[in-house]
């Protein structure tokens, strides 16, 4: 009796542990069609917002344009600036010998020709790059078109670029041309009248450089841009006409600039920060070498190695109160949209949906709908940016959720919120409210 007992124990314990195995099995298994609760502890309630994805980079401030006059060094009588000096339009920077103007009027008249010269070439070139298919992946105009005295980044762009990219160096080249001329032809205005040499513009001597028999005054506008130096995979992101984030603090106040000390005039009121952008206006296509600038910038910026191309940012905003080399931050846009939301890509999933015509692939995110269970939601992802995919596709104050495969629709619980509260507030309670707080 008491051995079928024992039997009878030992067989019904083996089926218990089967029974209990089969439907740990069927409970847990990934594919269950049981319904489970799922305790969440990776989740986001995300924001509909304007996303960007950046370049980073540190930015020197340069000046706009530089201005260089040379003269001979023989002809001139003195040199009334030096390096740093600010200077005005038609300001004295230098007087020439009375018996030296008139075949200075002679030289500076044969580099106009010179000008004038490339000038016909360019616009030749203009004409022909007008005349061809924009669409074309190149131009068609070749070296032997190409008078050698265009430089070798002209050339270069112009066989290697589109049409329409060929197109925007030269018009580049031609007003950079006209502007020379322009300010040779004042020279030769100004002498015919004295033997004074006077600067073209309003701005601040950067170099004088008395170099082979030559002077050659450096002067660099007022108007300020901005410089940096990207590396080859950086390059392939950036183009021209890319909007540029920049640093407030780079940009004076109204009220810092007039000075304004009325504390009434600067508290009453906060007005937000306005988002001021740059344009990129120059992306070279060399890499840079040892211009003043990367000297300069090289001194305090680790550069992109092995090769670095120069950038160069036109800014929107005048900058007052600050020095050439000024350093700041430059946030290149490389992708944009104004309104989707932010979330770690390793939380989107893929899947396979099959229709009446055929099977595609699928990008959805696990989220809480409105009845509170966790359902995949399909979304579009526009972009990716550090770690995390830029979407659209689901309602502003979703909570999205760590991408483990889930079934659906199941229930979700979170961990309870927790609150520590400040000091403050536990003065202010005593024993009793303490007691009854653990208590209750």
């Amino acid at each position: 009796m008491k051995s079928n007992r024992k039997h009878w124990i030992g067989l019904g314990s083996v089926l218990l542990l089967v029974f209990l195995t089969v439907n740990c099995v069927i409970i847990f298994k990934e594919d269950s069609k049981i319904a489970r609760s799922y305790y969440i502890t990776d989740y986001e309630r995300v924001a509909l917002e304007q996303q960007r994805a950046y370049i980073e980079k540190e930015a020197m401030l340069i000046p706009h344009e530089e201005i260089r006059i040379t003269a001979d060094a023989n002809a001139l009588s003195q040199i009334s600036v030096r390096p740093g000096q600010k200077i005005s339009a038609n300001e004295e920077i230098a007087a020439y010998k009375t018996e030296e103007a008139t075949q200075e009027q002679s030289k500076i008249q044969s580099e106009v020709n010179a000008y004038e010269s490339e000038l016909t070439t360019l616009e030749g070139i203009l004409r022909r790059l007008e005349a061809q298919d924009i669409n074309d992946p190149v131009t068609t105009i070749d070296s032997e078109q190409i008078d050698d005295e265009l430089s070798i980044t002209v050339e270069t762009e112009i066989m290697q670029g589109t049409p329409v990219e060929a197109i925007a160096s030269i018009e580049k080249q031609i007003a950079e041309v006209e502007r020379n001329i322009a300010i040779l032809e004042d020279r030769i205005s100004d002498l015919s009248f004295s033997n004074v040499l006077s600067s073209p513009i309003d701005g601040v001597i950067g170099e004088v450089i008395d170099e082979s028999g030559a002077i050659t005054f450096i002067i660099y506008t007022d108007q300020k841009n901005l410089i940096t130096y990207v590396s080859e995979q950086e390059w392939e992101k950036v183009a021209e006409n890319q909007s540029v984030e920049l640093d407030q603090s780079i940009f004076d106040t109204v009220a810092e600039h007039e000075g304004l000390t009325n504390a009434e005039d600067t508290s009453s009121s906060v007005e937000p920060q306005v988002e001021i952008l740059g344009t990129i206006v120059e992306k070279q296509t060399i890499p840079a070498t040892s211009s003043l600038w990367y000297r300069e910038m090289e001194k305090v910026v680790k550069l992109p190695e092995p090769l670095s191309f120069e950038v160069r940012v036109d800014l929107n905003e005048e900058v007052v109160n600050k020095p050439y080399a000024s350093l700041t931050k430059a946030k290149v846009i490389i992708n944009e949209t104004p309104s989707a939301f932010r979330v770690d890509k390793n939380w989107v999933l893929k899947k396979k949906i099959a229709d009446d015509k055929e099977t595609k692939e699928a990008t959805f995110v696990y989220a809480i709908d409105v009845d509170g269970k966790i359902r995949s939601s399909i979304v579009d992802v526009a972009f990716e940016d550090r770690g995390e995919a830029i979407l659209s596709g689901i309602s502003n104050g979703s909570i999205v959720l760590y991408d483990q495969i889930k079934n659906e629709p199941s229930n979700a619980f979170f961990p309870m919120p927790f609150e520590t509260p400040s000091k403050s507030t536990l003065n202010e309670l005593n024993w009793k409210q303490y007691a009854k707080y653990i208590i209750f």
